[in-house]
């Protein structure tokens, strides 16, 4: 499913010396620190000082991510709603002015960055070089350090910009908005603490884009962190003292082929369109019936495949003695209509209510869970309860619980029948681009940065809390319960192996863009903008589109969908 990344409201977060300091107001409604995120709405000079384009570090995860979700999504739909939904999220700059004065370093005709140095006690619009050296420091994991030399000239700077946005924008009583407000009696009006904290703010968003210059656009968006303590530049910042700060990114790994672009296989699952459409209706009208069936205590017999059983077990590696598969404790139901673990109705089928047994189970390679693949664990299970289900006649009755305006069971097969002949090509295209995109990622060999892995979790879990919520299955204190961080945190780990290959696959694909130098059409863009346009319209009417921010995750979907375009006409597509 084509997925952008989505932007919450609320407080400002900044990632200050490892944890996160948060602040309300109206000067912190701009997310900071300020980063190299692609497509960003960039503050344009409105004055007549010299600007250059800095190199601008891209998230290549954002849309392009989740291109293909295991969970069968429409590309079309799906993706413009998400697209809606970003450009309805992305927040608001309330500060398009203060920024706009910051300029921009001079260029050498080589292209490197002129050291330009205003003298002693001189405010003109002359950028002051902050890393002339450009030292970067390799950690751990990908993740790289410099450290940033803030002089005069930029704390002047940050002071003139934020008290320039405040005379503007706060009301004193005694003075007039744009008017002459001494410094003093600002500080005194919005708080000290907030005055220099937005001071320190401003410091970061005229320097953090420079910091790592040396590295152009290798380092990732969102994942800067000032280690620095706080305390340490909030009294630089008071004593207008000339301070260096330590800040560290994640980078783009250095993408390595395991085996050429070029030569990419790309194995496509037919199962979920080659089915016959008479035998898909068929099961789903059996799936209804099971759903609406009615237990019944089985008597005089053995567990059969489609009981409900009531059974207590255990389970443990049979090598380690180690707990195996997150069985429950105490009684639970078992529905052996939906076993997927090898063998293990058929030793359920040897027992009757009291009956207990002991039995070995191999995991199959593709369990989900990737830590227990190819574990031999012993079940030891007791059978409480057994009941058999009692489904209902397909009567003409039964046909509205399956489609409400069905009067028969001919037009709820009718009915059925054309929605699925309608959503075969669909179908089709969802398991093309799975396949494309678990291709790429298998083919590429990097370590996948941990920011990366993070982001797309965190996307994803919250995709999945607005899908409940739409349904209205979810109460506020539900959903506030469900984004606890714990939850979300064991979320990503247990589906960190998904997370991992769309991550890689991201990557692939911005590789492929460039290597194969893949140009978009404007007439593809446009036609695309213009149908996301109509359907917000249509969806919201009267609110504000954030054309921008639409733009962008555009741009993603359709740079994916040329490079899948690129693999199904020079990759080998095998379908099984």
């Amino acid at each position: 499913t084509m997925n952008v990344a989505r932007q919450g409201r609320g407080p400002t977060k900044v990632r200050v010396h490892g944890s996160e300091h948060a602040r309300n107001g109206t000067h912190a409604r701009r997310k900071l620190p300020a980063t190299r995120q692609a497509g960003r709405e960039r503050e344009r000079d409105r004055e007549t000082t010299t600007r250059t384009t800095m190199n601008v570090a891209r998230q290549v995860g954002g849309a392009r991510r989740a291109v293909a979700s295991r969970k069968g999504a429409s590309a079309g739909a799906a993706a413009r709603s998400a697209a809606l939904q970003a450009s309805r999220q992305a927040p608001r700059n309330k500060r398009q002015g203060a920024a706009s004065l910051v300029p921009q370093p001079l260029e050498r005709a080589s292209g490197r960055p002129l050291e330009c140095r205003a003298a002693p006690g001189s405010r003109q619009a002359c950028f002051v070089l902050l890393n002339p050296d450009g030292e970067v420091e390799n950690l751990d994991n990908g993740r790289v350090r410099t450290k940033v030399f803030i002089d005069m000239f930029i704390i002047d700077k940050a002071y003139d910009s934020i008290t320039g946005y405040y005379r503007n924008n706060v009301e004193i009583p005694g003075f007039r908005k744009g008017s002459n407000i001494p410094e003093n009696m600002i500080i005194n009006h919005v708080g000290k603490e907030q005055y220099f904290l937005a001071v320190l703010e401003e410091i970061f968003k005229m320097t953090l884009e420079g910091a790592f210059a040396k590295l152009g656009d290798r380092v990732l968006s969102d994942t800067e962190t000032i280690e620095t303590p706080t305390e340490e530049m909030i009294k630089a910042v008071v004593t207008r003292k000339p301070f260096k700060y330590a800040v560290s990114a994640d980078t783009l790994p250095e993408v390595k082929w395991k085996t050429s672009h070029k030569d990419i296989t790309v194995r496509v699952d037919t199962s979920s369109y080659s089915t016959p459409d008479d035998e898909k209706v068929e099961e789903i009208i059996e799936s209804f019936r099971k759903e609406q069936a009615q237990l019944a205590i089985a008597v005089g017999r053995k567990v059969q495949r489609g009981d409900m059983c009531v059974v207590e077990a255990t389970c443990v590696n049979k090598d380690t003695g180690e707990p195996a598969l997150s069985v429950p404790e105490g009684p639970f139901r078992y529905d052996t209509d939906v076993s997927s673990l090898p063998n293990f109705v058929e030793e359920l089928e040897k027992l009757e209510v009291g009956a207990s047994s002991e039995f070995e189970v191999e995991i199959p390679q593709d369990w989900a869970d990737e830590k227990v693949r190819g574990w031999t664990v012993v079940f030891n299970v007791k059978v409480n309860e057994i009941f058999e289900k009692k489904l209902p006649d397909l009567t003409d009755e039964f046909a509205a619980q399956i489609i409400p305006t069905a009067k028969t069971i001919k037009e709820a097969r009718e009915f059925l029948l054309e929605n699925i002949a309608g959503g075969k090509e669909e179908a089709k295209l969802q398991a093309m681009q799975n396949a494309m995109t678990e291709g790429i990622a298998s083919a590429v060999d990097l370590p996948v940065p941990e920011s990366m892995v993070r982001n797309i979790g965190r996307e994803e879990y919250g995709k999945k809390l607005m899908e409940l919520q739409a349904t209205g299955s979810l109460s506020p204190d539900m959903i506030q319960k469900l984004t606890s961080e714990n939850i979300v945190q064991d979320y990503i780990q247990k589906e960190r192996e998904t997370f991992e290959m769309l991550a890689k696959a991201s990557i692939g694909i911005a590789e492929i863009l460039k290597l194969e130098n893949l140009e978009l059409s404007e007439e593809m863009l446009q036609q695309e903008l213009a149908q996301l346009e109509a359907q917000f319209q249509q969806e919201s009417p009267g609110e504000d589109l954030d054309t921008d921010q639409l733009k962008q995750a555009i741009r993603e979907r359709c740079e994916t969908k040329v490079v899948f375009e690129w693999i199904e006409k020079h990759c080998t597509m095998e379908y099984v």
